[in-house]
């Protein structure tokens, strides 16, 4: 029987809006597929050898919050690109995605280092973005997810932007989100989706169990997530 490792990076600091649930969302179907599974996690200053887990989750904080560990992160660039180009599937959501860019601004005018993984910036603003969105994923062009967004960040895009999503729909006006979002990199899915993403979208959380387990994979009874996320489509229109 396989025990899958799961890494949740910077728990304490960030899991703002209830985004933790991505997490129980994923090991309650690891239950229900008879797997066992084992969540580790890290802080600031506490080594984690990403190759060692099956996935990896950064969850959404407050932009301070984001600051705050951005340090720590840049310091394990190396190892985290490592695990990215070898396949590791993760999910960041939230202002967690400011860590992947090149560098993001806060209000106070400070500015912190990304990785550089994709080639965005972003600011902080006084305000915020909020909108819900019908969204069109790139590992299943033809399905349609839902989308909850609270951000209080600009993102200006550079040219090398390697989409996770095509927005089809936007309720929340110009600028809460464009027409396409998140970034996906081999295994690695990043976005602004919030809700959370994957207790709300029974196909984004089957495509990162097939990643993690596999030829291991084995169907669960998604038919009353997937008539949830139906009825909140067919409002939207």
């Amino acid at each position: 029987m396989r025990n899958i490792k799961i890494l949740n990076l910077y728990n304490e600091a960030l899991e703002l809006n209830g985004d933790t649930m991505n997490v129980t969302a994923f090991t309650n179907r690891l239950d229900e597929m008879g797997y066992g599974y084992e969540i580790s996690t890290a802080g600031v200053g506490e080594e984690a050898d990403f190759s060692a887990f099956d996935i990896v989750f950064v969850c959404h904080g407050k932009p301070h919050n984001v600051s705050a560990v951005s340090a720590d992160f840049v310091r394990r660039r190396e190892a985290f690109i490592a695990a990215v180009e070898s396949g590791t599937p993760m999910l960041f959501t939230g202002s967690a995605n400011m860590l992947l860019g090149k560098s993001f601004s806060m209000q106070d005018g400070k500015t912190y280092e990304g990785i550089g993984l994709f080639d965005f910036t972003c600011t902080e603003f006084d305000g915020m973005y909020v909108s819900d969105a019908v969204l069109a994923p790139s590992f299943a062009p033809e399905q349609r997810m839902f989308g909850t967004y609270y951000r209080c960040e600009d993102v200006t895009f550079g040219k090398d932007r390697p989409n996770l999503f095509r927005v089809s729909k936007n309720l929340g006006g110009t600028g809460a989100v464009v027409e396409e979002e998140g970034f996906r990199k081999n295994n690695l899915f990043a976005t602004w989706v919030l809700g959370p993403v994957l207790a709300r979208n029974p196909l984004m959380l089957k495509e990162l169990l097939r990643l993690v387990l596999g030829e291991d994979y084995r169907e669960t009874d998604f038919s009353l997530e997937q008539r949830a996320v139906d009825m909140i489509l067919a409002e939207i229109g």
